[in-house]
């Protein structure tokens, strides 16, 4: 075990159940333990020429004049997407006009949202960037007169407004949707599989004793899953040790190693263990998208994935993950008004930009994003049959777009850490998510 442990008992609301979703009378008989273990082998879907990120891929390598042109290929992919939705297939009947060209008549055109002061968006400061071969162009939003909407910066959208003087657009609506993703397909998985799924940080933020790891790694020695999803960090760089406030004797990576050891020695080697890497772990590359993280000891059962990841764990059982707080950010930099279901708007964003971090620029700045590496590796291509975003936000668990989306929250918090529980039985031919799962966010 890592650290001292503290008695679960004394762990305030240890148990509790904060939200649950999916079939009754399955929640009602659900055992949240493995019936039998199963040969879980994690296959990486995202990829790039047939590649997936590793430890081998260069990264920080793009300049300026590419970062433009990725930006630029991504507002001609969507924006066609966009059209396509509006005005069919035949790209002749699409009527747009450039963002800063002069209209007395409601007009259509396609850009790219940013901050005119390149932090959170407000009602005087919502720019929309078009582009062409040529020049860049720039016009000032004004959404007085709009419907209900909400925009981020990053988001490519369609807009539909006047535009009297060439440099403000009169907006009237925002549009985004387009074709939809490739449709997630029911998992023909053949018996019941057992998830638990929880997200940095580990321990407290002032020791390393890792005392909600070690009760949740009891969880699992007596309930076991088939499969443990662990989501970084694992050692916060912001962390007081990390900064050097306390002396640490033994190195980073070293820790790590025995932390990863005693997670296997406690679960024990018939349990699958899927480790996703963030930029903000001490012990991996700070970039975004974030390459696995590496151990000089091998467990046949232990798999460290890169940060975000879609992964086929069995049988057509499609999980996507990114340990970034893609959804918080996103809610602190929009401007929303009269939006609707913020958990909802938020999974969508993902889904209609096609990527697990839409926001341009981070939120974060000590996020390192890589723009190649996100064009290639940060991609959503495929609607996956369950998404995992943790949020300081509220927990959740929602079918959205008939795909299982789970916060789990955080397992250390300050009210309380939470972790995810969830039974995936086999289901019925063209069976409604709700009647074939059993999920449960449960307080550490």
């Amino acid at each position: 075990m890592l650290g001292t442990q503290t008695p679960r008992s004394q762990n305030e609301g240890s148990g509790k159940i904060v939200y649950t979703f999916g079939n009754p009378s399955l929640l009602k008989s659900a055992s949240w333990c493995s019936t039998k273990p199963q040969n879980i082998i994690p296959k990486q879907l995202i990829q790039h020429e047939g590649v997936s990120l590793t430890t081998k891929t260069k990264y920080m390598y793009d300049n300026l004049s590419e970062r433009t042109a990725i930006d630029a290929d991504k507002i001609f992919d969507i924006g066609q997407k966009i059209c396509k939705k509006k005005f069919g297939d035949d790209t002749s009947l699409f009527k747009l006009v450039n963002v800063d060209e002069v209209s007395q008549d409601e007009v259509l055109t396609i850009g790219r949202i940013f901050c005119e002061f390149g932090g959170k968006l407000d009602a005087t400061s919502a720019m929309l960037l078009g582009s062409n071969e040529l020049i860049c162009r720039t016009v000032r939003l004004n959404f007085s007169n709009s419907k209900p909407f909400s925009v981020f910066p990053g988001q490519v959208v369609m807009t539909s407004g006047l535009n009297p003087r060439g440099d403000t657009l009169m907006v009237r609506e925002i549009i985004t949707d387009k074709f939809p993703l490739k449709p997630v397909e029911t998992p023909k998985v053949d018996q019941e599989i057992n998830l638990v799924i929880a997200a940095g940080p580990f321990t407290n933020s002032e020791d390393l004793h890792y005392d909600p790891l070690n009760d949740l790694l009891l969880y699992c020695k007596d309930n076991k899953p088939d499969c443990l999803v662990l989501i970084g960090p694992f050692m916060d760089i912001d962390h007081s040790v990390i900064r050097g406030e306390i002396v640490l004797d033994k190195s980073f990576e070293t820790f790590f190693e025995e932390m990863l050891a005693s997670i296997v020695e406690v679960v024990g080697q018939d349990v699958t263990v899927c480790c996703v890497s963030s930029y903000k772990d001490v012990c991996a590359d700070s970039v975004y998208p974030t390459l696995p993280m590496t151990l000089k000891k091998t467990y046949p059962n232990v798999f460290m994935l890169p940060d975000p990841s879609i992964v086929e764990l069995k049988n057509g059982l499609v999980l996507g993950v990114t340990s970034v707080d893609v959804a918080d950010h996103i809610l602190e930099y929009e401007l929303a008004v009269n939006a609707g279901d913020k958990v909802k708007r938020v999974v969508n964003n993902l889904f209609e930009q096609e990527t697990f971090y839409p926001l341009m620029p981070p939120a974060d700045e000590d996020m390192c994003y890589d723009g190649e590496l996100a064009s290639k590796f940060g991609k959503i291509d495929q609607i996956p049959n369950i998404l995992i975003l943790p949020s300081i936000q509220k927990s959740y668990i929602r079918d959205i777009n008939n795909c299982l989306t789970v916060n789990p929250g955080r397992l250390t918090d300050a009210k309380g850490g939470t972790f995810a529980r969830m039974v995936i039985t086999p289901p019925k031919e063209g069976a409604k998510l709700m009647n074939y799962v059993a999920c449960q966010v449960r307080k550490i």
